[in-house]
């Protein structure tokens, strides 16, 4: 891909009616922007609405409250907040929300698979009975398992939902 095109595919969701730029990492200026963030909600829907036997679905850190409470509210689930490891909150509460039998966990993307692992371990702790069904990347080209999906498994212990 070329310089100018990259830049102008940047340019395209970074740029907002008025003219205005959004500030922030490339993926987060792509949810700030309300056409790319709807496209994504309706794409999620459409990929998750089949999914059986969940009551709830997990998040961690702004860019998933972003998106999980229309895509949960579109799917009829609740919602799960997990804070990110050391964050200061008001509240003393690492999970907050509907204990979950079932659940799926919804984030951006997956690199180190940090975020995953403490959403999984901070649910355990709090309802250990909880079940994660998988992790569903709301931007799967840039997540470390968009080619190999069954290393997330492997890795993390969840399937990739696609």
């Amino acid at each position: 891909m070329t310089n100018n095109l990259l830049l102008k595919q940047l340019d395209e969701f970074r740029r907002v009616e008025d003219g205005s730029i959004i500030q922030g990492a490339t993926h987060t200026s792509k949810i700030l922007n309300h056409r790319y963030r709807n496209q994504i909600i309706m794409k999620a829907y459409s990929d998750l609405r089949d999914i059986k036997n969940i009551d709830s679905i997990a998040c961690c850190g702004t860019s998933g409250l972003i998106v999980v409470p229309q895509i949960a509210e579109l799917l009829k689930k609740n919602i799960i907040i997990v804070r990110k490891k050391d964050e200061s909150a008001y509240s003393e509460f690492k999970v907050e929300g509907t204990p979950a039998r079932n659940y799926i966990i919804i984030d951006d993307l997956i690199c180190s698979g940090s975020t995953i692992k403490n959403i999984l371990q901070n649910i355990k702790e709090e309802t250990p009975r909880a079940k994660c069904k998988g992790v569903y990347c709301y931007m799967p080209d840039e997540c470390a398992y968009r080619r190999h999906p069954e290393y997330c498994n492997k890795d993390l212990g969840i399937d990739y939902l696609r």
